[in-house]
């Protein structure tokens, strides 16, 4: 008897510490707000942890469990309809301006790739915690006001993500990850507004080991298992990611045979270089384009309504100045002028991945006050100064005979900032004889001379 009454004390013991682990998390939840709904479309599965002190659940990327380092939150949308704006000639500008810029900037002379849509949404929702300096040159990177993007993107997003069963499948995901003692002073409206129009979910992270696991968990989920891993580690000074994850699948509407592959085939580079490649021969959409820089095919996929384009310098002319002739209505102009016809074709099966960090390329489209410690300005996301220290993108597509495959991710760390208090300004010109010296770490001259 003694002993069952051991045993029965021991498990309710048990039990009431992992019911107060379960109420402190559930006060730490709503100091952060709720979690976004999902109206429309799939966000994907997102990492969560157990909350209680009892050991977890093996991760399972299918149910969205993460490895017991973040917590979602509930909450963060109002729960009401919001207004949005189909697609139209000044959203589509906008868009084909900034993302023709963003390209640019790319280092040339390597395969590159980028998803300009993952890095305007991932934009698109920051900018909603901006103010000042820092909103107007956000604006002007990204063109249109806040809330015409995020009008424009939740419609965009919707019209991508719910496409015909049996045709090219896209999937959208947004997430937020904030520090866990930085939940009591984000901004509620900056939550709602990210849950409204993105459906973004909500995360109260450590920032540690545990919530890289989590993250890399998430992106490997809803980039379709694509992307593996995004990150090796986080800075403790991380207040925020904010990350937007996308995946494309789709099938050729007339695939490639298997017969009319050419294995081995000679692939030349513009430094003159040979390398091999698999040519997959076939026929494209009926339209030739040319003009006076690139000809190029078009070829559909299930459904017609993705397309794939490619297009050809002429000889003589570089990848990169086919580049910077890429405006606004340049597509639109190219297949107006298209010729009807037959067009034979020879894609190269390929599969790459790409990484880059577009810090110098946001600033170059004139974001610079965001990445500034002293002049960033998100008040309208955090009560306490932050800044921007990081945007990591990261790409991956596969060409084959059957059709395309191909996912990205953006993330935006935004990192606690002091702001500097102003130094008094000296100068010194050495213009006249002046002496030098070299100090060891107690401040002792190892060397020391004069320049006469």
């Amino acid at each position: 008897m003694r002993k069952l009454l051991t045993i029965l004390t021991s498990r309710n013991l048990r039990r009431g510490i992992a019911l107060l682990c379960v109420l402190s998390m559930i006060a730490a939840c709503v100091a952060c707000g709720e979690a976004p709904d999902r109206r429309k479309g799939d966000p994907g599965a997102s990492a969560t942890a157990t909350p209680t002190g009892e050991p977890s659940e093996p991760s399972d990327p299918s149910k969205g469990k993460g490895s017991g380092g973040s917590t979602e939150l509930t909450g963060g949308t109002s729960g009401g309809a919001v207004t949005t704006n189909p697609m139209d000639e000044t959203m589509k500008r906008t868009y084909e301006a900034f993302a023709y810029k963003l390209f640019r900037e790319l280092q040339s002379g390597q395969t590159r790739m980028i998803s300009p849509f993952s890095v305007y949404t991932a934009f698109g929702m920051l900018g909603n915690g901006a103010a000042g300096e820092t909103e107007t040159q956000m604006n002007a990177a990204l063109g249109l006001t806040p809330e015409a993007r995020n009008a424009y993107l939740a419609a965009w997003i919707d019209a991508l993500v719910n496409q015909p069963a049996g045709e090219a499948k896209f999937t959208n995901a947004d997430s937020l990850w904030i520090r866990e003692d930085r939940c009591k002073n984000v901004s509620q409206e900056f939550l709602k507004i990210c849950g409204d129009y993105y459906r973004a979910g909500v995360f109260s992270a450590k920032m540690d080991q545990r919530t890289v696991s989590d993250i890399n968990n998430w992106v490997d989920v809803n980039t379709k298992g694509m992307i593996k891993k995004l990150f090796d580690e986080l800075s403790p000074e991380t207040a925020m990611v904010l990350m937007n994850a996308i995946s494309f699948e789709a099938e050729w509407s007339d695939p490639f045979l298997t017969d009319y592959i050419r294995k081995g085939a000679d692939f030349t580079h513009e430094n003159g270089t040979v390398s091999k490649v698999d040519l997959m021969y076939g026929d494209a959409d009926g339209r030739f384009l040319q003009n006076s820089l690139a000809t190029g095919l078009v070829k559909s996929y299930k459904g017609g309504k993705f397309r794939y384009v490619a297009l050809l310098p002429n000889e003589g002319v570089t990848v990169d100045q086919l580049i910077a002739s890429l405006q606004p209505g340049s597509l639109d102009t190219l297949f107006a002028e298209a010729k009807s016809g037959d067009v034979h074709v020879a894609i190269p099966r390929y599969e790459e991945e790409y990484t880059v960090g577009l810090e110098n390329a946001m600033k170059a489209l004139g974001m610079n006050d965001a990445f500034n410690p002293n002049l960033a300005d998100f008040s309208k996301l955090f009560s306490t100064p932050t800044c921007i220290s990081q945007v990591l993108h990261k790409t991956f597509i596969s060409v084959d005979n059957k059709g395309t495959k191909a996912a990205a991710v953006t993330a935006i760390l935004v990192t606690d900032t002091a702001v500097a208090e102003p130094q008094p300004s000296y100068n010194v010109i050495l213009n006249r004889p002046f002496v030098y010296m070299i100090l060891d770490e107690n401040n002792l001259p190892i060397f020391l001379g004069t320049y006469e």
